[in-house]
């Protein structure tokens, strides 16, 4: 054990035998709770004065987390005037524990408030294997009269810092602005007088939804958030009160009005425990999203090869995206996509008969039959200003204006907009034949303050991503076989209520191969490759430009395939076939980010699967002046002896994971530009 690791159970251990020993003072028994499994163990209790605690996490024969002073709340929101928070008194009503999936433990605790005016709820669920704990807060009104939620943290954590300083991590989302956004990595230390490092997440956020926090003794915590709308996490450290505290609150506030009886729930967040480096950090997150929270992958194909339109712009016709798909299915090509102008104007989900005069049903047809599925680009929450459903009802858009292509958007917090989309997008997906839905828009997060619509003026932020939430979930309860994309003009809300919807999130918007890189190296913090899709515009290619695209989810060629030379066509079709070797790797690998993608250097990414010990990298020379690389990785087994291959340089290497681990294997990337792919299998 680390002194660290001392020093938190023993304080841990200290605080469960002083409230042991403290006499009730509310009539109550004091309780205690532990949830546990294989890797992790998380505890709470209801003090001798009613309070109620949370008192530790800690991952078996690894990092431990005490809460501060001996404890904190995870409950945290203020109904009309009053705060409810770690010095609130509660009556517990009652606490189960039982099994509501297999390797899923959910421990339930339900408090009363001592006044009785209100029950909180708190349910904590986790997964085998997976040392991550998620929990949701529920408030329900027994006052006798209607209340007002004004605000709620997703999260409300304090531990007890050790003498040491401790680093952040946040990633980037896409943002497309004067000060542009590309899934930039930002490690930044921890001020130690309580100077906040600021994460800013969901829809126009800065930031991913994922924030890792480690000490010197790379003793870790993740925190991930399950909200589309925008959100403000604060980490503060006070060095000298040995606080170390996290608070999350949902942006512009609430005015969630319940009467007696209803029931308010804040958005469910994680939090999860590691020890190592951020790759570590990012395994664990990997994990977690893919046991509990990830849409599951349609086959075992996924992800796909597929094809996009945008090449042409909205100048698109059925005969020209026919050449096109002839030669995308000769490709190996899986998934081919008309992207946005197959519609007589958005929001008029109708195809436009000058460009399809045999129907839009009929290329879908000749598609399938060429054994691809069949993608739509659809902004479903915008419409413009002369498509029937806004001369109809121009009173369904949102106060705040986004102008997507001349567009308004739609308020899915009104219930009678969202009715009709969802019946919308259904009769698209039936009288089209779609299989994929490219999700696009300016956002999917609306502000609305309008006072005539379904929702409260003044809660708009979580009423707009509720909105969402119930339109996407009836949508793909109806058509659960389609599958969809997650982009807003880019890569936005980042978030892990996201993945529960969507197969794959789009990194960048057509930015070329090193943007590609850029984007999936950041990106693989906080998700699974497969939510790091990308878009190759370029028309020559190279297996500089072809390997930029090889690592992640769904490789999208978005260029125009009847206008490429015989040799770009030749070299596409074996790197199809190369990244669907690759792909194997991918699903529950750990991502090892070895170089980051800078101009003039090499830059590296790996994935090590676990059960079959084998390793898949890729390494790109982008101008550098090197001529090779030394590629090491530590997962391996040391004393294994593994085969290396490579893509182009024809050498076959035995080597042992010792070997590979401390000397590294050496890469040859004889020429600017120029990239190489690795795999290290055992023998």
């Amino acid at each position: 054990m680390t002194r660290r690791q001392l020093l938190s159970a023993s304080l841990f251990g200290r605080l469960l035998a002083a409230e042991r020993s403290a006499p009730p003072q509310t009539g109550e028994a004091v309780r205690e709770w532990s949830l546990e499994n294989d890797v992790l163990s998380v505890r709470f209790s209801h003090t001798s004065d009613g309070r109620f605690e949370f008192r530790g996490i800690a991952r078996r024969g690894g990092s431990s987390w005490a809460a501060h002073g001996g404890g904190s709340s995870p409950i945290r929101l203020c109904v009309g005037e009053r705060w409810l928070d770690k010095t609130t008194q509660y009556r517990v009503q009652g606490a189960s524990e039982r099994e509501v999936s297999p390797g899923r433990n959910r421990l339930t605790i339900v408090l009363e408030l001592i006044d009785g005016s209100g029950q909180v709820t708190l349910d904590c669920d986790i997964w085998q294997r997976v040392p991550v704990l998620r929990y949701a807060v529920r408030y329900r009104n027994l006052a006798g009269q209607p209340v007002t939620v004004t605000a709620a943290d997703l999260a409300a954590w304090e531990f007890e810092a050790a003498d040491e300083t401790y680093s952040a991590l946040r990633v980037e989302q896409w943002l497309p602005t004067a000060d542009p956004a590309d899934f930039d990595p930002l490690e930044r230390e921890l001020d130690r007088n309580g100077q906040p490092v600021v994460l800013e997440s969901g829809t126009h956020g800065r930031h991913c939804a994922w924030l890792a926090l480690a000490g010197q003794q790379r003793q870790g915590l993740v925190l991930g958030l399950e909200f589309d709308g925008y959100a403000e996490t604060f980490v503060r450290h006070w060095a000298s009160l040995r606080n170390l505290a996290i608070r999350t609150e949902i942006a512009g506030g609430l005015n969630r009005v319940l009467e007696e009886g209803e029931e308010f729930a804040v958005p469910e967040a994680f939090l999860g425990v590691f020890d190592g480096d951020w790759d570590e950090a990012a395994f664990v997150t990997h994990g977690y999203v893919d046991a509990a929270l990830a849409k599951p992958a349609p086959d075992g194909e996924f992800p796909y090869v597929m094809w996009d339109s945008w090449a042409y712009g909205q100048d698109i016709h059925e005969n020209s995206l026919r050449r096109n798909a002839d030669i995308a299915a000769q490709l190996g090509i899986e998934v081919f996509v008309v992207d946005l102008g197959w519609a007589r104007r958005i929001g008029d989900w109708r195809e436009d008969p000058a460009k399809f005069p045999s129907g839009l049903r009929a290329l879908s047809d000749y598609v399938h039959r060429l054994g691809m599925k069949f993608g739509l680009h659809l902004a479903w929450v915008e419409a413009d200003p002369q498509a029937p459903v806004l001369l109809d009802h121009p009173d369904w858009t949102t106060s705040t204006g986004y102008g997507y292509y001349g567009a308004q958007s739609l308020c899915l917090a009104h219930r009678n907009a969202r009715e009709w989309v969802v019946e919308e997008v259904v009769r698209v997906i039936d009288e089209y034949g779609v299989d994929w839905i490219l999700q696009d828009g300016e956002g999917m997060v609306k502000r609305c303050e309008r006072s005539v619509h379904t929702h409260h003026a003044a809660d708009s932020n979580l009423a707009a991503a509720e909105g969402l939430d119930m339109a996407l979930s009836e949508i793909q309860r109806r058509r659960p076989r389609v599958l969809w994309e997650n982009c807003e003009n880019g890569g936005n809300i980042m978030t892990f209520n996201m993945v529960r919807h969507y197969a794959t999130s789009i990194v960048n918007d057509a930015s070329g191969a090193f943007g590609s890189r850029k984007g999936v190296y950041g990106a693989t913090y906080p998700f699974p490759p497969r939510y790091a899709d990308r878009y190759m515009p370029e028309e020559a290619l190279t297996p500089y430009v072809t390997r930029s695209y090889l690592f992640g989810g769904p490789w999208i060629f978005m260029n125009p395939l009847e206008k490429l030379r015989r040799e770009d066509l030749d070299l596409a079709a074996s790197e199809v076939a190369l990244y669907k070797r690759v792909r194997r790797v991918l699903p529950g690998a750990k991502v090892l980010h070895i170089a980051p993608p800078r101009e003039g250097e090499i830059d590296a990414i790996a994935a090590w699967q676990p059960q079959t010990d084998t390793v898949v990298a890729v390494v790109t020379r982008d101008n550098a002046p090197q001529s090779s690389f030394d590629l090491r990785v530590r997962e391996l087994t040391p004393g294994r002896s593994y085969r290396v291959a490579f893509a182009t340089d024809p050498r076959v290497l035995t080597m042992t994971g010792d070997q590979i681990a401390r000397s590294g294997v050496t890469v040859r990337l004889a020429a600017p530009q120029s990239a190489e792919v690795v795999t290290i299998e055992p023998l």
